[in-house]
């Protein structure tokens, strides 16, 4: 018997971005771009930055300034709540991501910022629900192929990314086969 080489993939690390590969089943992660925000020894948590629901933050949040911020479904976790990022580091209790990337803070302090003008939505995001993944789960759905581990790009936006094609656009940077997945229909079906 010969062994088959495997193309193992690089952990994981939080900044990172994580592609689904072109066929992979469940709903929620179809053609998605996650921002993974944590990844540690107790698991990991993104949010799915290329899936912007029709709706704004002043229709789903009472007293918030009359802003239009779209809103994106982050994942199928606590899609009760709110989760945000942005780019100042000056917010209380904020969890920085990667290089002027920040996760969550004091909501009022933005209120606030976006209040007085000192912060404005081109540099904040805002998602309903989270994808989250016990220890060694996500690892082991990149070792089952699920997932395409990217680092950022240098020119990457978290803050621009609301449009479809931001997957195709991601997976054909790779190159090789990836660049042949990126042309894949949804639905093989219809190739």
């Amino acid at each position: 018997m010969i062994p088959l080489k495997i193309n193992k993939q690089p952990s994981p690390e939080k900044g990172d971005l994580l592609l689904s590969e072109p066929f992979l089943t469940d709903n929620n992660f179809s053609r998605a771009v996650i921002l993974l925000c944590e990844h540690n020894d107790e698991g990991s948590f993104g949010l799915i930055l290329n899936n912007t629901l029709e709706i704004d933050l002043d229709e789903l949040v009472t007293d918030f300034p009359e802003v239009k911020i779209p809103v994106g479904f982050g994942g199928p976790v606590e899609r009760n709540q709110l989760f945000y990022i942005h780019r100042n580091a000056s917010i209380n209790g904020s969890a920085e991501i990667s290089t002027n990337l920040y996760l969550g803070g004091d909501y009022m302090e933005i209120k606030r910022m976006i209040s007085d003008n000192e912060m404005t939505p081109e540099n904040l995001r805002f998602f309903i629900g989270y994808t989250g993944w016990s220890k060694g789960q996500l690892q082991s759905e990149i070792d089952e192929l699920s997932w395409v581990v990217m680092k950022k790009p240098e020119n990457f936006s978290a803050f621009s990314t609301i449009d479809d094609s931001l997957w195709r656009e991601l997976i054909s940077q790779l190159g090789g086969k990836y660049r042949l997945m990126a042309d894949y229909p949804l639905n093989p079906a219809d190739n």
